[in-house]
């Protein structure tokens, strides 16, 4: 008997031990040299990540191709994969589950850390996780109290009571404190995340499914400026910027920026809207350059420059540039 005692106590202070050091470490992530923590709240790094898993994250560490990263954006904070390095220290990121790259590239002062750590706490979240983590253990603990209570009214001859008095029979031995332990870091793991927005790591996902109407408006005119007009085919710069006044009301969030494209072909590297109201976006130099490579010294060429809103409205202009070569 008292070997099985022992087999169920360290069996149960296995279980607990599992559930609460990653618990403490999610805490106090300095325990091991670590700077944040944060909780997967959805489903676009799947496998890798799932929901309900606990992320160690460290910053200032070297960030390579492959990397998992988590970046702040505004209000939100999200983790995805480095899938692309470019100059300047921006990144391409994307979430395993997605099948297209996100639309806007991250800055290396936007990554908070990198993912050193993962506790695959995502079990919890199945309905076995739940039966084994919540169910069994409370039905363990009400079972224990039920035969305490009914062992300590049951009726006995004078020699069993003075036997069943020498025994122990406290209702919060190791067992029912282990159980008891076992049921409120689950519960509190199941349900707090969902109340505490500040600790979780928002996994969002790129694509969108919207149904939005415009009174037969599907594609809005925008007054183009592309930037130089005059492009030497043999210069070395790193940009050429375009700015787009488009005929409608928008914000920066109802801009795909990932859909910008120059003559549907070439993608805008960047782009924002500033504070007048107009787009402005980067396409890489050298690929437009090479886009105009057929052109002969002189020549006056017309690009369009077209986009996409959320809503799943585009935009388009033109403007012409001449092309010279040397020099």
């Amino acid at each position: 008997m008292k070997i099985t005692s022992l087999i169920k106590t360290t069996a149960l202070t296995v279980i607990c031990l599992l559930l609460v050091i990653p618990i403490l470490i999610y805490g106090f992530p300095f325990l091991v040299g670590a700077d944040g923590s944060y909780t997967v709240m959805s489903g676009s790094m799947s496998p890798a990540l799932r929901p309900g898993d606990l992320l160690i994250v460290k910053g200032e560490e070297p960030v390579n191709l492959g990397d998992m990263v988590t970046v702040e954006s505004g209000e939100f904070t999200y983790t995805h994969r480095v899938v692309e390095k470019l100059e300047g220290d921006r990144f391409r990121l994307k979430g395993d589950a997605n099948e297209d790259p996100d639309a806007n590239l991250v800055e290396a002062s936007q990554i908070i850390g990198k993912v050193i750590l993962v506790f695959p706490f995502s079990h919890l979240y199945t309905p076995y996780g739940f039966a084994a983590a919540l169910l069994v253990p409370a039905a363990l603990i009400i079972g224990k109290q039920v035969y305490t209570i009914h062992q300590s009214t049951k009726r006995r001859n004078r020699r069993e009571t003075m036997r069943w008095r020498r025994k122990s029979h406290s209702a919060l031995d190791t067992g029912t404190l282990l159980l008891a332990l076992i049921l409120t870091v689950s519960t509190t793991r199941i349900i707090a995340p969902h109340f505490i927005g500040g600790s979780s790591s928002y996994f969002s996902d790129t694509e969108w499914a919207t149904g939005f109407f415009r009174a037969g408006i599907w594609e809005v005119t925008a007054s183009v400026d592309i930037d130089p007009d005059t492009l030497n085919l043999g210069s070395q710069g790193k940009w050429i910027t375009v700015y787009a006044y488009i005929d409608t009301e928008y914000n920066e969030k109802d801009i795909i920026i990932g859909s910008v494209k120059l003559d549907d072909v070439i993608k805008a590297e960047w782009g924002e809207v500033q504070t007048d109201g107009r787009l402005m976006v980067k396409f890489d130099r050298a690929s437009v350059i090479a886009h105009l490579e057929g052109y002969g010294n002189g020549a006056s060429v017309t690009l369009t420059v077209s986009g996409e809103f959320v809503d799943g409205v585009k935009f388009s202009g033109t403007d012409t540039i001449v092309v010279i070569r040397g020099g």
